[in-house]
């Protein structure tokens, strides 16, 4: 017969002590390098409509100063640091008082892992960001943020118009949910096919007879 015999092994309390201190090590600068590389994060492509009703103001406007309000001295990351850009209006669709060639300015977080966004002096974009209870207005890279040439016609007449085919009437009409469990205006935002494209360029979801549905679909 043969006799078996097993062996437990038993380590050290000080030898379990360091492999959780290793451990633990990792999963900070793990945690550390996730959160200054990838600290920003989107809620995939959201219909334009659906970010104009929810920002506080949108306009069109060109960038006539940048100015960066540092943080701290060792702020080296610039996590702290704040980007004021003043823009010129060109074009007020809402949540914005002044008029044309007047002054507006927005604020971006210094640090693009923490959602800080780059404009481009002389260079004319198209935003829909937020107001605080001071009336700052910020704006980040999950907000919409476009220069004219890269809107198609229709998404173009949906901004800068009032009527019954605008963004702005359907938004005051509540036309506003516009996602995967829509009754009317079905939108899954985290897709990137072409169908998600194609409506969220083409397509304006309309009220019409008490409810919300797309219109100009059809090539999609």
């Amino acid at each position: 017969m043969i006799q078996i015999t097993v062996v437990h092994f038993k380590p050290e309390k000080e030898t379990i002590t360091r492999m959780f201190q290793k451990v633990l090590l990792l999963c900070i600068v793990l945690t550390w390098m996730t959160d200054d590389v990838h600290g920003c994060s989107c809620f995939g492509f959201q219909h334009p409509q659906s970010q104009f009703c929810s920002a506080n103001y949108v306009f069109y406007g060109k960038v006539i100063k940048e100015t960066l309000i540092p943080g701290p001295p060792d702020d080296t990351a610039n996590n702290f640091a704040i980007w004021k850009y003043t823009f010129s209006i060109i074009f007020k669709m809402k949540g914005v008082t002044e008029g044309f060639g007047q002054e507006v300015v927005v604020e971006t977080r210094g640090n693009g892992a923490l959602c800080g966004v780059r404009f481009t002096v002389g260079k004319s974009y198209i935003l829909m960001g937020r107001t605080d209870s001071d009336g700052k207005k910020s704006i980040g890279l999950c907000n919409f943020i476009r220069q004219l040439s890269s809107l198609s016609p229709y998404q173009t007449f949906y901004m800068f118009t009032r009527g019954v085919n605008s963004y702005n009437l359907n938004c005051r009409r509540r036309c506003n949910k516009i996602d995967q469990d829509s009754r009317g205006c079905k939108y899954e935002a985290g897709k990137n096919d072409k169908l998600t494209i194609c409506l969220a360029r083409n397509a304006l979801c309309k009220r019409e007879r008490r409810r919300c549905r797309w219109v100009n679909n059809e090539t999609c």
